[in-house]
């Protein structure tokens, strides 16, 4: 559905490789356009932000089976808990895992993960949950 959205925002920092990253990045949800802004942290140096917003049902697809079968279990088990008022999950994942090639959720409070938002259209008759259970179930097959 067009209305469906996954964003996934990761800070980089002056000490991190930035092309390593946006490798990464793209290996998770495919070759897509990434976003880059820059802006001066409160520390000083200039920061990077890779941004990607992805609305094909294709790349949504790749985005959910990129994640480990762990996370989207985990995911699952904590889903209710996880969604906002505007029917949002929201989670995060490790940027350490993510470079070594694998894609699991960050420990809470972990200094160093991506920003995953994934938003549904939902339409009457509908929830929000169910949607997105939906679309992890079929990224566990």
């Amino acid at each position: 559905m067009a209305d469906d959205r996954f964003s996934v925002r990761i800070h980089v920092s002056a000490v991190d490789n930035a092309s390593v990253m946006l490798d990464a990045l793209q290996a998770w949800v495919g070759d897509v356009d990434v976003e880059r802004s820059t802006f001066a942290s409160h520390a000083g140096p200039t920061m990077l932000t890779l941004s990607v917003n992805l609305h094909r049902k294709a790349d949504l697809r790749k985005a959910w089976s990129g994640l480990s079968s762990d996370a989207l279990s985990t995911l699952l088990e904590d889903l209710a808990g996880r969604l906002d008022d505007e029917g949002s999950v929201h989670f995060r994942v490790g940027l350490d895992d993510l470079v070594a090639g694998r894609v699991e959720l960050a420990a809470p409070g972990a200094p160093r993960s991506a920003k995953v938002r994934c938003k549904v259209a939902v339409y009457p008759g509908q929830t929000a949950e169910a949607r997105l259970r939906e679309m992890i179930e079929v990224a566990l097959k």
